[in-house]
């Protein structure tokens, strides 16, 4: 892990900075344009992970675990998750939330679940669907 600054937030913009603000624009090149302002919105995709990735993350298991009544959680989240969300998946399937209080608590989690995804991979898009 770095200490002071620049931080791993703050590299990565600049780089994704200088791809859509310096490279981009100065190409006639269309594929190398559109490949470096994809470089660009990747990196800050990998930005917005950084900055917030591990709080939602956190953030799902809880509403999961309290969906599914897991244990306290582990060393990996990820894997948790994974697991969880299989588990309610089979229960979807299954027809156990198709109406009723866990209908309205699965809803719930999905929505908030797929607005925290889009906070992370496209918040512009977020905000269009928000309105």
């Amino acid at each position: 892990m770095m200490q002071d600054h620049p931080t791993a937030r703050e590299l990565v913009d600049a780089v994704a900075q200088f791809l859509s603000n310096e490279i981009a624009p100065t190409t006639n090149d269309a594929r190398l344009k559109f490949r470096a302002l994809v470089a660009a919105n990747v990196l800050q995709i990998v930005a917005r992970e950084l900055e917030r990735g591990d709080e939602l993350m956190r953030a799902e298991w809880h509403r999961l675990d309290a969906l599914m009544g897991d244990d306290a959680p582990g060393e990996n989240f990820a894997q948790e998750i994974d697991v969880m969300t299989r588990a309610l998946c089979v229960r979807i399937r299954a027809g156990q939330a198709d109406a009723g209080e866990f209908h309205k608590r699965v809803f719930a989690h999905v929505e908030q679940t797929v607005k925290e995804k889009l906070q992370i991979a496209n918040p512009r898009y977020l905000a269009k669907w928000e309105r």
